[in-house]
């Protein structure tokens, strides 16, 4: 079972911008496709419900063109509202080609308030709030896919969303590994 470390959600606040893209570009998967997009979203709203059981998550997975491969919620309880976040966020990921956490943190080094002063956008339209990672995939270098987790505080949604990407890609190596042993028999 994943758990996620809260010990972890704690330290991101303390982490440099470094740190926070050392962490950020261990969410790297072996391949993705809609089959992938589908089994990790399933995934996280199954680890979301364990890790949250009280609390209400929306989950969405998409392409950088837009396009919608997954969105689920976890709990009852979320608005719209989580959905407008969740385009926010996303339009951060796409234009930046990093998290929205890693935005946000380098929004405060720069000891500002406002995006509209440090990166000339329209805090209407994109949020640097936690909850949003590109998602790569090993040999490329931009990203193939954003995953977004909105409902929680923005160091939960941040690191739920990095760590449970880094665990399903272990065990996607994993599964890909035991596949390998098997054709050698």
């Amino acid at each position: 079972m994943f758990t996620l470390s809260q010990e972890l959600v704690k330290s991101l606040p303390k982490k440099s911008l470094d740190e926070l893209k050392s962490f950020e570009q261990q969410s790297c998967l072996p391949t993705f496709d809609y089959n992938t997009a589908f089994n990790l979203g399933c995934q996280l709203r199954q680890w979301g419900v364990e890790n949250f059981p009280t609390k209400a998550m929306v989950i969405d997975i998409s392409l950088p063109s837009g396009q919608c491969v997954f969105h689920t919620t976890t709990n009852s309880g979320t608005a719209l509202d989580n959905d407008i976040w969740v385009a926010r966020k996303k339009k951060t990921v796409v234009r930046f080609g990093c998290s929205s956490y890693f935005m946000g943190q380098k929004l405060k080094s720069k000891k500002l308030d406002r995006v509209e002063d440090a990166f000339y956008i329209d805090s209407k339209e994109y949020a640097v709030h936690g909850g949003s990672i590109p998602v790569f995939v090993q040999g490329i270098d931009s990203a193939v896919a954003i995953l977004t987790v909105s409902g929680l505080k923005q160091e939960e949604d941040h690191a739920f969303a990095v760590s449970a990407i880094i665990e399903y890609a272990q065990q996607l190596k994993s599964a890909e590994m035991e596949d390998s042993n098997l054709d050698l028999d």
